[in-house]
């Protein structure tokens, strides 16, 4: 029995006679089983809020006693439940094709300045946010642990209108904790090292991500396996997309082979002084040896104690040329880079140039570091940017 309906009696007069009557009535499960076969334009908003609050209630309390039968811990069982919900959740907003299939990880940020504060982090998360807010229809691909936590930062890309479907929930999984000492001080930014197996990034190529990639105009490849990078990039139909790479530090002290392999399949590598300088550290001439080894443009952005200075671009056969940053009262350095790989990507997917596309990012970014939030929000500057022209 699903238990829909309760029986009581009630006693009618009738006529001269006192008459015991049965009735029949929804129960609590019933009555929020009718709630959710509606439709939703007949329902009003309090009725909705209470749904929402009561069912969990009411849902909770009936599953619970599986965990003890099945003797899953606690914590476990509801980390399943969680998971297992927002996935669905995904699957119901997955997209058939994309603007652009972003590659990284998700963090937790820690800042210690100007007061302790936690906040959702992740350059490859924040580059998936900035796009979709830009307007432009964004895929996320990583891998997030099976928990609470994951769930609660997969839920806010999804609010975010990012497409996180093909994010993989892994138990094993272990979530990056980033120290931040001060917003104005990212290159003293530490993450929490982790072992390969518990990278939160994807690991493997399925036919699922080869087939979102074929289907999107440009691909962002964050911090991740290179070996797993060059096996999608083999795989894919490249055709004119605009494929985008800025490789972890990692990448290029540990697994400098593996980058040079991927330059070939690019359109624009981008990349910090610091990078820059480990390059020309291991022998490599920038940019003639990367130019050599099939990358079209590079990038170089360039900062000093927090802002944004500029960035450098060499184009394959050109000159180099410097695009300098406008002066800003900067507050928050966290993020402006990944504010300039997604504004990058959102102008040249426009079909900007890439000279015009850098510049305009360049701005952009730095617009950006006079706000506090790692996740910046571009759709504004942009428009302060279009009315100061």
């Amino acid at each position: 029995s699903l238990n829909l309906l309760e029986e009581e009696e009630r006693v009618e007069v009738r006529g001269n006679r006192r008459v015991r009557v049965k009735c029949y009535k929804l129960t609590d499960i019933g009555r929020w089983y009718n709630v959710l076969f509606k439709d939703i334009s007949e329902l009003d908003s309090k009725m909705i809020r209470e749904a929402i609050t009561k069912l969990s209630v009411i849902f909770m309390a009936r599953i619970l006693p599986f965990s003890k039968h099945l003797k899953i811990g606690f914590v476990d069982f509801i980390n399943q439940i969680m998971s297992n919900a927002i996935k669905n959740v995904a699957e119901s907003k997955k997209r058939r094709e994309c603007d652009l299939a972003v590659f990284g990880s998700l963090a937790i940020d820690v800042y210690l300045k100007p007061e302790i504060r936690m906040s959702s982090g992740g350059s490859g998360a924040n580059v998936a946010v900035l796009a979709s807010n830009l307007g432009l229809k964004t895929c996320f691909i990583g891998r997030i642990p099976a928990n609470i936590i994951g769930v609660y930062l997969l839920a806010e890309l999804i609010s975010e209108g990012v497409d996180v479907s093909l994010t993989e929930l892994d138990q094993e999984v272990d979530l990056p904790l980033c120290i931040i000492p001060g917003p104005l001080e990212p290159e003293q930014v530490r993450c929490k090292q982790v072992d390969l197996r518990s990278l939160p990034v994807v690991q493997r190529v399925s036919d699922e991500v080869i087939q979102i990639c074929n289907n999107s105009r440009s691909i962002y490849l964050g911090e991740g396996v290179c070996r797993t990078y060059l096996e999608l990039l083999d795989r894919i139909r490249r055709n004119d997309k605009v494929i985008v790479f800025r490789p972890h530090k990692v990448t290029l002290e540990y697994h400098l082979e593996e980058f040079m392999a991927t330059l070939q399949y690019l359109s624009v590598l981008i990349l910090s002084e610091e990078k820059e300088r480990m390059l020309r550290y291991k022998g490599l001439r920038v940019p003639e040896d990367l130019f050599k080894a099939g990358v079209e443009n590079i990038i170089v952005i360039k900062r000093a104690k927090g802002a944004i200075l500029g960035a450098t671009l060499y184009i394959k056969g050109g000159e180099p040329v410097t695009y300098a940053a406008p002066q800003v009262n900067a507050i928050s350095a966290v993020g402006a880079s990944d504010a300039f790989a997604a504004s990058l990507i959102y102008y040249l997917l426009r079909d900007i140039g890439v000279e015009e596309a850098v510049r305009k990012a360049v701005q952009l970014s730095a617009l950006s570091t006079t706000q506090l939030s790692s996740r910046k929000h571009l759709v504004e500057l942009s428009k302060m940017m279009s009315s100061e022209r």
